[in-house]
């Protein structure tokens, strides 16, 4: 049964990303970047408080890394807030092939704390923009910035899909 949903929800990825479009953003505030380019770029508003350049860095290379399709679930799971327990969902999802052309563009981090961060990103299905201008959070566990599970699993419930961390 585990099984089967964890399929489920890997054919429903494609599907997801649309629907998040429509119930997790569907615009932003920062039109300043409404004109983001292919490549990964991280930037912050004057008007928000300032994130380092290493912490922006580190951040925008979590989420460009954990949304890269191509990259093994295992090494994706290290990036995500409750990894261990979103790996089983990341490796069915691994199995779509739709899933290996998602990758993200990095629009803006902004700090909400000093372990936490805004992130504005655009997710891209083979170099298209599928869910352009979204708000995700970062989070920063024992010196390591990562995707916040709050992000991936609104992802996760417009497939319909649920995990224990959510």
């Amino acid at each position: 049964m585990r099984t089967s949903l964890l399929r489920t929800t890997a054919a429903c990825c494609s599907l997801a990303v649309v629907a998040v479009s429509v119930l997790v953003g569907c615009g932003s505030d920062d039109d300043q970047d409404a004109a983001s380019t292919t490549t990964a770029r991280a930037t912050t508003s004057a008007a928000s408080p300032r994130v380092d350049a290493a912490a922006t860095q580190a951040i925008t290379q979590a989420y460009t890394t954990f949304f890269d399709g191509s990259v093994p679930p295992d090494k994706r799971a290290a990036l995500v807030e409750s990894g261990d327990i979103f790996l089983p969902i990341l490796q069915a999802q691994s199995q779509n092939p739709q899933s290996s052309g998602t990758t993200v563009t990095v629009a803006a981090v902004k700090s909400t704390g000093a372990n936490s961060a805004d992130v504005s990103y655009t997710l891209l299905m083979g170099g298209n923009p599928v869910l352009p201008d979204q708000t995700g959070q970062a989070v920063n566990q024992n010196g390591t910035w990562k995707v916040a599970a709050a992000t991936f699993c609104a992802l996760l419930a417009i497939q319909g899909g649920t995990s224990t961390a959510c």
